[in-house]
């Protein structure tokens, strides 16, 4: 069921165009930048987009214009494990990898993470959310007191999907229509 799930929503991406891409990244971004959660937290972690994912540089370029402390996940896929570590500038970010990551090690401790930007493939209106099956954010938000909030297009909201005991829903979900809380 997950699988299908994740077919069906990646061959979705796939096949948005890049400007409809752009276009239905920029009002995701518009609803997420509006957010009193974001306006007011200091320490955020923001993963680097790719594979159509929703656009998340323009947060990491505002995060880091209002001097916020901001944190991308760096892997370990050794260990299946991910940490924060906090970047200064778009310097930090090797984009030469399919998934870029930080060049950076200034980990930040998950505890004093306040707002938190989760990927996912999938959500539903109960918050719950389908990532890649990896299971780093679900072995990572446990750790972390801040807010989780998903961005997403809208035809990545379903009703319902399957969720496993370790599956660890977010807090908001931000699409280009709509802010569910």
């Amino acid at each position: 069921m997950k699988k299908d799930i994740r077919e069906k929503i990646l061959g979705h991406l796939e096949n948005l165009t890049l400007e409809q891409w752009r276009q239905q990244s920029k009002k995701v971004l518009d609803n997420f930048l509006s957010l009193p959660e974001y306006k007011n937290c200091w320490t955020l972690m923001v993963y680097v987009s790719f594979d159509k994912e929703v656009d998340t540089i323009p947060i990491i370029k505002d995060a880091l214009s209002k001097a916020k402390t901001l944190c991308v996940p760096k892997v370990d896929w050794k260990n299946l494990s991910m940490k924060p570590v906090q970047i200064f500038n778009n310097d930090d970010i090797d984009f030469s990898t399919k998934i870029p990551h930080p060049l950076s090690d200034a980990e930040v401790s998950p505890a004093d993470i306040e707002l938190i930007v989760v990927p996912g493939i999938a959500f539903d209106r109960n918050f719950n959310r389908l990532g890649r099956g990896k299971g780093f954010y679900d072995r990572f938000l446990p750790l972390c007191n801040g807010t989780k909030i998903a961005l997403a297009f809208d035809f990545q909201v379903l009703d319902t999907i399957p969720v496993n005991e370790n599956d660890v829903p977010v807090d908001i979900i931000i699409t280009e229509t709509e802010i569910l809380r």
